[in-house]
């Protein structure tokens, strides 16, 4: 090295950008566990449960989370442990065991004690109460079918008939692909009855494989088809006939409809026409069905040429009114779904301050298994430690996946809390009074009361429900948008508009029903400043149809 050259060493700052993959898991199951309910929530761990070895249910006593190394512990160790005994469990502990007890095999897998109890402790205990099993719309109908006069054949359409409904109760598909599967099913049918009866025995003849089939047996050896009874496919008029029987016997009357007149004309059908207004409904319905679905009430007396008064138009719309359009919805006797609400909301009587309780009592408390905790601290030279690299691989990243499962648990509670608590500050007087008093609120309103990113927030809020003093509320709907108001005062929730546009609805004169216009101006007059599209609007979205469909028969 010349004199001019010198070796010099200058220190330098580096920023190097490095994902931490149990810090990516850990908000991948953040994530998952903030956009589901408490009962979504709930299948989702106990799918972990039984995926991951690492992860147990707290059965109430309370265990060290603690990481540190455990030194590997001696039998006199092992057996003065506050462990659970199949816990700590070793290879030499059940050589030892089994030695001294030839039943400690069995122990370890039925360990509780066995107590029995006296006849008059047996006899106090009581049955717990189920409540009695739902029957789908199918199952009702199955039942029904050997009550009806049907043929071997027949019962095969109408098997194939129930198992093509729809939950409604109408036949979406075309009689002729039911008559299709119905004749193969019978084809299925007449070559078992066929094979049974074969009674051939192997000969030398190349073509008596042909004789398994006896069809082609038939064909190729010109043998006679055996006596048996075989059923006799159907044809499309007899399935015509045949559905429109069982669209009127089976209960209830109208299913298997393949339009809403001919489900209507069925449930009419299916009982006696007594009354006038009961027979001119049947009329109505077979010969006017396109006028009454557009209730032209005056086209529909014209139609009849004065045979029908208004009076009696009156009297079998009624009659018609009554029917069920939906009929398989009434024979299901499934429950309807309820709600478990995720948040509860209620006034201290005391301070009169409310309080706000998150329903996660149903989520198991999870915790490490100490058994693998302790396997995993162990000294490298126990021969516990002696795994093949696959097992070990498996075992390290489900440790990973239950500490970024606890980890998120956590998290999910604290930022659901924190977010109902500004839900709760920002939409105070309407848990306080009740939805007339709803204020606008958005995401971004949220977002900046928690200070977390309002994709979080839209995740906490999805799916979650608010049980409060007037009833339970999706989260969802605390969300609106605003409308200015007529005074030019405070703005105005959309959800208050539409609660107010929903009572004048109700409460309008059935002869005059009011127009659009008219709902805008009466809205104007309340306070409420609303454009007559944007009133038709609301009116279409709660499920009011237009004032000429509303119109009441004069």
């Amino acid at each position: 090295m010349g004199p001019q050259q010198r070796l010099q060493l200058s220190p330098e700052l580096q920023q190097h950008l490095r994902l931490n993959p149990a810090l990516v898991l850990q908000q991948t199951h953040y994530q998952r566990l903030l956009e589901l309910s408490n009962e979504e929530a709930l299948e989702e761990l106990m799918s972990a449960l039984a995926d991951n070895p690492y992860l147990e249910e707290d059965g109430g006593t309370e265990s060290s989370p603690s990481d540190s190394p455990v030194p590997e512990a001696s039998l006199e160790e092992l057996a003065s442990s506050d462990q659970p005994p199949e816990l700590l469990r070793t290879e030499e502990t059940t050589e030892y065991d089994i030695q001294q007890n030839p039943f400690a095999y069995y122990t370890m897998f039925w360990h509780a004690p066995h107590t029995m109890s006296s006849p008059e402790e047996s006899d106090e205990e009581e049955e717990p109460w189920e409540p009695e099993e739902r029957q789908s719309l199918y199952e009702v109908l199955w039942k029904q079918l050997p009550l009806l006069d049907l043929s071997p054949e027949e019962r095969l359409f109408a098997e194939e008939l129930i198992g093509s409904l729809d939950p409604d109760g109408y036949l979406r598909e075309s009689v002729e692909t039911l008559l299709q599967r119905t004749n193969a099913r019978i084809a299925e049918l007449n070559y078992e009855r066929l094979t049974t009866h074969q009674t051939v025995q192997p000969s030398d003849n190349p073509a008596w494989r042909y004789a398994l089939d006896p069809i082609a047996a038939h064909l190729v050896l010109n043998r006679a088809i055996p006596n048996v009874s075989l059923l006799t496919p159907l044809t499309l008029e007899h399935a015509e006939r045949l559905l429109k029987r069982l669209q009127r016997e089976l209960d209830p009357p109208g299913v298997g409809a393949r339009t809403l007149q001919e489900c209507l004309l069925a449930q009419l059908e299916a009982r006696p026409l007594q009354t006038e207004a009961e027979r001119w409904a049947y009329r109505i319905l077979q010969e006017a069905f396109p006028a009454l679905t557009r209730r032209t009430w005056q086209e529909l007396l014209r139609h009849f040429g004065g045979q029908l008064t208004p009076t009696m138009l009156q009297q079998a719309y009624e009659v018609i009114r009554h029917l069920n359009p939906r009929p398989g919805v009434a024979a299901s006797q499934e429950p309807p779904p309820t709600v478990s609400p995720d948040f509860t909301v209620t006034r201290d009587p005391e301070t009169g301050e409310l309080q706000i309780t998150l329903n996660d009592g149903i989520l198991p408390t999870l915790n490490i298994n100490a058994l693998f905790r302790r396997l995993q601290h162990l000294q490298r030279q126990s021969s516990l430690r002696h795994i093949n690299p696959q097992a070990r691989q498996a075992l390290r990243r489900n440790y990973v996946v239950s500490r970024a499962i606890l980890t998120a648990l956590q998290q999910r509670k604290h930022t659901l809390l924190a977010i109902m608590t500004a839900i709760v500050k920002l939409q105070r007087e309407f848990f306080e009074y009740g939805p007339a008093y709803l204020k606008p609120m958005i995401y971004a309103d949220v977002s900046r009361e928690t200070g977390f990113d309002t994709s979080t927030v839209c995740r906490a809020v999805a799916n979650k429900h608010v049980q409060t003093d007037f009833g339970i509320f999706a989260l969802r709907e605390l969300f609106t948008e605003a409308l200015p108001s007529a005074s030019g005062e405070e703005a105005i929730s959309v959800e208050v508009v539409k609660q107010k546009l929903r009572e004048l609805l109700e409460h309008e004169d059935p002869n005059k029903p009011l127009s659009d216009m008219q709902l805008a101006r009466k809205l104007h007059e309340m306070g409420y400043k609303v454009a007559r599209r944007t009133v038709a609007k609301y009116r279409e979205e709660m499920g009011f149809p237009p004032m000429w469909k509303r119109k009441a028969l004069r």
